[in-house]
């Protein structure tokens, strides 16, 4: 528990928040489902993935639809989210890649032989990632090819969820942004040539 405890509450390099990405309360300049780039936080201007602004704030474990993404799916690169509370508390990183799942303090296991034939022949593969009621999946074409349950003090943990940002990933990847689900800072709003057209 505590290895655990020192995983999370690891601080990144101390950088000063720019003042351009500081809190504000424009509203999202996105208005319908669009995939957006999963431009990766571990940027100065995002102080190393401290700065909530470069979050997207979705309560993944309500959410039906959860976070889908669009990578290419590879044996040893990781897909990284890292997951924080609604203060920005960070609680863990889920990790995932074709031969091993991640998630801190929780799960770490080889990735089911279901999924690696699951990936897409050639290019990209988009894959669903869900925390909903505690019950972790991840999803292809709307087959669920993982599946675990958290209990005892790692649902407690992951039930606080409120927050991701992407992490090891690139401005080429992207998910799909849904307004009604989701709130993006102002690391989106104020670099619209970010948005995928």
């Amino acid at each position: 528990k505590q290895w655990y405890q020192r995983r999370v509450r690891a601080s990144p390099p101390t950088a000063g928040t720019p003042t351009s990405l500081t809190a504000s309360a424009t509203p999202s300049l996105i208005v319908t489902d669009k995939e957006v780039p999963t431009c990766t936080c571990w940027t100065e201007e995002c102080n190393y993935c401290s700065n909530m602004e470069c979050t997207v704030q979705h309560d993944l474990t309500s959410s039906e639809r959860g976070i889908q993404v669009s990578t290419q799916l590879k044996w040893k690169k990781l897909n990284t989210l890292l997951l924080y509370d609604q203060e920005g508390e960070r609680i863990g990183y889920f990790r995932f890649s074709l031969s091993a799942i991640y998630l801190t303090g929780c799960i770490g296991c080889r990735a089911p032989g279901a999924l690696r034939r699951a990936k897409a022949a050639e290019g990209k593969t988009s894959w669903v990632f869900s925390l909903r009621d505690g019950v972790v999946q991840i999803k292809i074409d709307g087959e669920v090819l993982y599946e675990q349950k958290l209990v005892g003090e790692c649902r407690e943990r992951y039930a606080q969820v409120r927050r991701y940002a992407f992490h090891d990933m690139t401005c080429e990847d992207t998910f799909l942004y849904v307004p009604s689900e989701m709130d993006t800072g102002l690391f989106w709003e104020t670099q619209p040539s970010m948005i995928v057209e």
